[in-house]
C-alpha cells in the first residue's frame, strides 16, 4: 500500500471540516494562481455546499 502524498493529506484535512476553512482564501487563490483556478473553484464550491448542507440538516431549520 502506498503512502498518500502531503498534498492529498492536506486536501483531505481541508475537506474533513468545512467550517474550519476560510473559503474566501480559495477565492483569492483563484485570482493569484490562474493555472490552478479550476482546483480552487472546485474546493470553494464543495466546501460551500457542505456548509449549506449542514445548515439545512439542522433540526430547527425552516425554509
Amino acid at each position: 500500500m502506498t503512502k498518500p502524498s502531503k498534498a492529498v493529506e492536506k486536501i483531505e484535512h481541508l475537506l474533513a471540516d468545512p467550517w474550519a476553512v476560510d473559503i474566501q482564501k480559495f477565492g483569492e487563490q483563484e485570482v493569484h494562481n490562474p493555472d490552478k483556478r479550476k482546483l480552487f473553484n472546485a474546493l470553494h464550491t464543495y466546501l460551500l455546499e457542505k456548509r449549506q448542507e449542514l445548515i439545512i440538516n439542522v433540526k430547527h431549520f425552516v425554509v
